[in-house]
């Protein structure tokens, strides 16, 4: 609680002393354009995330429902406890993208309030970040880079405000690298809960497969009816065979997610660093990340 109220005084403090007096370099509004897409897809990255683990709670309480299996507390809080670092760590990008798109809107006569309020924001969320179970990175760099934050707001100068942002942005990526390990396992986890509780609903006759008729019937509008009879053992397989393909398909498409937002958030800390560093950096804003976008729809 200490921690989180000095970040939010380092940030308030110097809002009165914020000066808007040039427009941002192109190299700088590129850098801070890059820096906003990467963090809005790691905002929706981990608010999907979240959502996976919301959902692997509600399987254990299926699973204890239908087969019995016992509710383990420990095993229910720590799920919760990750989930709320989720959330919290999809905050810290939420407000990282508003500093990134306020820092890239420097000539706007609203951006020193925007970028004071979003520098005030992010110091907050940084401050409450945690370790999360089963990841070696511990959190002191992410944690105490909120503090230098305050030069943000104290300077104009383009390069000043890149050497506030660097250490956040280098110890937030290093972060997400090692912590890219658990974030696999949590979905994976997932996954195989919903693979055996399906294949176990599959074999109890509990489970429409009706969906499976539709690229037959829907050209013709017609809509597919299950007999009330046990599953033809063709179809139960076809069924069978959907469960463990579509499970593959969705742990690709969030490890491929993972690898293309660990890439942006190396180049997002490269090009912020060489902002701070006075150095001429070429590179074109980076675009949304298609990968994140399809595991994200996958799991909303």
């Amino acid at each position: 609680m200490l921690l989180r109220r000095f970040a939010l005084w380092l940030c308030m403090a110097a809002l009165p002393c914020f000066v808007l007096s040039c427009k941002p370099s192109d190299q700088a509004r590129d850098t801070a354009a890059s820096l906003a897409r990467t963090a809005h897809d790691l905002h929706e990255y981990y608010a999907a995330l979240s959502e996976v683990i919301t959902q692997h709670e509600k399987l254990e309480r299926l699973q204890n429902a239908l087969l019995g299996a016992p509710l383990d507390a420990q095993d229910l809080a720590q799920l919760r406890t990750a989930q709320a670092e989720m959330e919290k760590r999809a905050d810290l990008a939420k407000a990282l993208a508003d500093l990134a798109e306020a820092y890239a809107g420097l000539a706007k006569s609203d951006a020193a309030q925007q970028a004071s309020q979003s520098a005030a924001n992010l110091g907050i969320a940084l401050s409450g970040i945690q370790q999360l179970l089963g990841a070696s990175y511990a959190p002191d760099a992410l944690q105490h880079s909120g503090a230098l934050l305050v030069r943000l707001t104290q300077h104009h100068s383009e390069r000043r405000m890149a050497q506030a942002m660097d250490p956040t942005i280098a110890a937030l990526s290093d972060m997400f690298s090692q912590e890219k390990p658990v974030y696999c396992s949590i979905n994976r986890t997932w996954i195989g809960l919903a693979q055996s509780l399906a294949l176990e609903l599959l074999r109890r006759n509990q489970a429409d497969t009706s969906s499976l008729m539709l690229p037959a019937l829907r050209p013709f509008g017609l809509a597919s009816r299950l007999p009330e009879e046990k599953l033809s053992p063709g179809l139960e397989a076809y069924a069978r065979q959907q469960i463990q393909e579509q499970g593959q398909t969705e742990i690709a498409a969030h490890d491929a997610a993972s690898t293309e937002l660990e890439q942006s958030l190396k180049e997002a800390a490269r090009q912020v660093h060489a902002l701070a560093a006075g150095e001429h950096s070429s590179a074109p804003p980076q675009p949304r990340s298609l990968a994140v976008e399809h595991w994200t729809e996958l799991i909303h």
